[in-house]
């Protein structure tokens, strides 16, 4: 990095400021706010040069960041037919098929890498994502979205230890003929919590046993329990089966919840 340049964190909570990421500046504000600021403030003072050259920064890191992405696409290709389902592999699938309009809800949680690279996202209400540390809210954001904007397909994909936290808010859905489609990224466990124990040096990441962290013995059948909530469910094994699920969730009227069976190996890194 040019010794001309600063590495800045803005964020709105305190907490945050270089909680994660080492920063020579901190700045504690609106973000949207503050870099418009930002920007103006350094459109005023910079020189040709400068211009030149950040210009030129500018481009090298949008094509860096194209190459990444291609290599990450590949990847995923990769596994594009792999049984049990690769996350990566599944993102890619649904960022491939999923319509311009469609609003994405993503709680996928530890299955999310390279969703948000994968999904186009157009208009401030084609996303929502997590921001925090709290699971459980996807199921019913993802009604509460449709019901705002009834006429948009709403594609919810939520992990399995996150539906189990408002599974109920399928009977709503089915009570109400609210046309979500739902997406159980089903790996048997609340891996996420493997991951943050795995980080942390944990007991259970010293000796590879994570209590209480597999969903298991036995495993959750969303299926039957959607079903029983009054909502349509069908089981997928690829990332073809979800991509075609989730085409005809999108065409019907009616609210439908897809398990995905997806690969429950951990390994830590």
């Amino acid at each position: 990095m040019p010794p001309s340049l600063k590495v800045v964190h803005i964020d709105t909570d305190p907490w945050e400021l270089g909680k994660n990421y080492p920063a020579e500046v901190a700045i504690l504000g609106d973000i949207k706010a503050t870099l418009t600021d930002l920007l103006t403030a350094l459109e005023s003072r910079m020189t040709a040069a400068q211009r030149t050259a950040a210009k030129a920064r500018s481009e090298a890191a949008r094509a860096a960041i194209a190459a990444e992405l291609e290599k990450l696409k590949a990847r995923a290709r990769a596994d594009a037919a792999a049984v049990p389902i690769k996350p990566l592999a599944l993102m890619h699938g649904i960022g491939e098929m999923l319509p311009a309009d469609a609003v994405l809800i993503d709680e996928s949680v530890s299955s999310s890498p390279g969703l948000r690279q994968f999904v186009r996202s157009d208009d401030p209400q084609g996303f929502f994502g997590l921001r925090g540390g709290g699971i459980g809210w996807g199921l019913p954001a993802a009604i509460g979205a449709k019901l705002a904007l009834p006429d948009r397909p709403v594609v919810a994909l939520i992990g399995d230890g996150s539906a189990m936290y408002t599974c109920q808010a399928l009977w709503t859905a089915a009570h109400e003929s609210v046309a979500v489609v739902f997406v159980i990224i089903n790996n048997a466990s609340y891996r996420i919590l493997k991951q943050r124990a795995n980080a942390m040096r944990a007991h259970a990441a010293q000796t590879d046993l994570y209590v209480g962290m597999d969903l298991v013995n036995p495993r959750v059948d969303f299926v039957g329990l959607a079903r029983s909530l009054g909502v349509a469910a069908e089981r997928a094994t690829t990332v073809a089966g979800v991509c075609a699920l989730i085409k005809r969730g999108i065409a019907g009227k009616e609210p439908l919840l897809i398990d995905a069976q997806m690969d429950t190996g951990f390994k830590p890194v």
